[in-house]
């Protein structure tokens, strides 16, 4: 209103006709997208839509934009960034998907079938840890000491639930699922979340030593916390990630069992577990 008060209404058509070009171009960059993460639900109608159209109409709009005035298409580039940014750190999760995901899902798997594990050298050998957890209120300390001794290598957090699917009437594992993740992101570690449902805990572990990781990517080391008469601590509770804030341990984990409580893992069924992985090839930490 005030440029039209002023009477110079061209001076703002340049601004109007840059934020137009920079919507094509964005519209342009999201169809790019799309196809590069090859998104099964992204089927364009236009019979000659290719990966080349895409970027043809990419560097179209930004090389019209710079003809048309610089300046603007400099500011209105500073904009679009900043309103870029606003988005990422204020908005609240969105629930129609990120085209991130899409993107590092495609190249993930992309890169994985190229992991051959027949071209596997000692030289660039490097610890692929997976850690037995039976409660992470009483391993936190481990989870931690397990996380710097990977050294860029693959890190697993397996737990094995003692019950048995046919006489329950879901999957158990599902609801633990989000609490574990939400512990990964807690204690800020670099971790995958395997759990599975056996009807011993050896059963489990060999379970997950033959499943877990995927092609190249595979643990070679199982870690296991040292088997003694030690009553449990909550470590969770003291954990300078909770600590440090107000808040509460809002994770959903069953309280530490009691000192006179008997174990649910026996002396001779730890030692099978070891024994297990060493017949397997796996490297044993206790």
């Amino acid at each position: 209103q005030l440029v039209l008060f002023s009477g110079k209404l061209n001076t703002i058509a340049g601004v109007v006709t840059t934020f137009f070009l920079l919507v094509y171009a964005t519209v342009n960059l999201a169809c790019l997208a799309l196809e590069w993460a090859s998104a099964p639900n992204f089927r364009p109608t236009f019979r000659y839509f290719t990966w080349h159209t895409c970027l043809l109409g990419i560097a179209g709009c930004c090389v019209m934009m710079f003809l048309i005035s610089p300046v603007s298409a400099s500011a209105s580039l500073g904009f679009l960034l900043v309103l870029l940014l606003a988005l990422h750190y204020l908005s609240p999760s969105s629930t129609w998907g990120y085209i991130s995901q899409a993107l590092i899902f495609h190249q993930v798997r992309k890169y994985l079938l190229m992991l051959d594990v027949r071209k596997d050298h000692v030289k660039f050998w490097r610890p692929q840890m997976l850690l037995m957890v039976q409660n992470p209120r009483g391993s936190a300390r481990l989870i931690d000491f397990v996380n710097d001794l990977k050294k860029s290598g693959l890190y697993v957090l397996g737990h094995v639930e003692l019950q048995d699917l046919d006489a329950l009437p879901s999957d158990p594992l599902q609801p633990q699922q989000d609490s574990w993740l939400s512990l990964v992101d807690k204690l800020n570690v670099k971790a995958f979340v395997s759990l599975t449902l056996a009807p011993s805990v050896r059963h489990g572990v060999r379970q997950l030593l033959f499943t877990s990781g995927l092609g190249g990517m595979r643990p070679n080391t199982l870690v296991l916390g040292f088997y003694d008469d030690t009553a449990p601590q909550d470590g969770l509770a003291r954990h300078p990630a909770f600590t440090n804030t107000r808040e509460d341990v809002p994770l959903g984990f069953p309280p530490l069992r009691e000192p006179t409580t008997p174990k649910l893992l026996s002396a001779r069924e730890y030692v099978g577990i070891v024994a297990d992985a060493l017949k397997m090839l796996r490297n044993v930490l206790l």
